[in-house]
């Protein structure tokens, strides 16, 4: 029989994966794998295990974006070519949700039996590998802040809550971006990088404005408001999606490079990211596959 590792995250989204793991064990087994289960024990675990699974036939994660972005990490590392089964349980599970990739545990399961792989782009920030988004400024501390139990019980809503409480409490942050053949520069409230039709949880864009294997990041700018008006522009555009209200710059690009003199951590997939001040940014095309439908 052919093998399969499965790499399962036990805290992600309500612990799902003590009630799941019978029902995804026997649906491997059925399609005639002999699974080996491997339960992440701390952070950065699913990038060890990842990294060896050379000999297995195929490879499934199970948890949260967070969960799978470690395991990107590992098999690019590792430099194991194998497309990967995602099964999402984690709180938000936005670049599942970009993808297409069902939430329901079965149909997630289908997928990776029947399905085919599909290659995605990878980001790669000063070296560090992300798949999904990067952010700084609003909320971007909420991602890696919000207690875990909190997500688990609120989910998407745990994000908003916490990202309006840190609304006051966020400096405009100056910022140089080169992308090569423009250069923007200024005090802005948020910067995001991202991969994704869904940013940091809060916005969600169509697959006409983002192609997750094109080899281009999407960035999006928003300066530090000048009057209360466009500060609720902001926010009406932010919850229609419509990028275009003043202030705000939406492009899409192959590379950037960011420098500024305020060093507040970004966050990537969700976790803390430190930088110096400097950042080189670079899409990775089509690095990895994910086995669906």
């Amino acid at each position: 029989m052919k093998k399969a590792l499965l790499i399962a995250n036990p805290k992600s989204g309500k612990q799902r994966i003590q009630t799941a793991l019978f029902t995804i064990v026997d649906r491997l087994t059925s399609a005639g794998y002999t699974p080996t289960v491997a339960l992440t024990m701390h952070r950065g675990h699913a990038t060890e295990l990842a990294a060896q699974a050379r000999d297995f036939d195929l490879l499934v994660c199970t948890g949260g974006d967070g969960t799978l972005n470690e395991v990107i990490s590992g098999v690019l590392a590792a430099k194991i070519d194998k497309p990967i089964g995602y099964i999402p349980l984690g709180s938000t599970n936005d670049f599942a949700g970009s993808l297409g990739i069902p939430s329901d545990l079965n149909e997630a399961l289908e997928g990776i039996v029947s399905g085919t792989p599909h290659p995605i782009d990878v980001g790669s920030f000063n070296g560090r590998v992300f798949m999904d988004v990067g952010l700084l400024g609003i909320f971007s501390r909420t991602c890696y802040e919000t207690p875990q139990d909190m997500k688990n019980t609120l989910g998407f809503l745990a994000y908003v809550l916490e990202g309006i409480k840190e609304v006051p409490t966020v400096h405009p942050i100056p910022l140089r971006i080169e992308t090569g053949d423009r250069t923007y520069e200024g005090e802005y409230l948020a910067c995001v990088v991202s991969n994704s039709r869904k940013l940091g949880g809060v916005v969600s864009l169509g697959e006409d404005k983002v192609d997750l294997s094109d080899g281009l990041f999407e960035l999006l700018l928003v300066e530090k408001e000048k009057t209360p008006l466009q500060l609720h522009g902001y926010i009406h555009a932010l919850r229609t999606a419509d990028l275009t209200a003043e202030g705000m710059t939406f492009v899409s690009v192959p590379s950037l490079k960011i420098t500024s003199a305020d060093d507040q951590p970004w966050t990537l997939d969700g976790e803390r990211a430190d930088w110096p001040g400097e950042a080189e940014i670079k899409v990775i095309p089509r690095a990895v596959s994910l086995l669906m439908i």
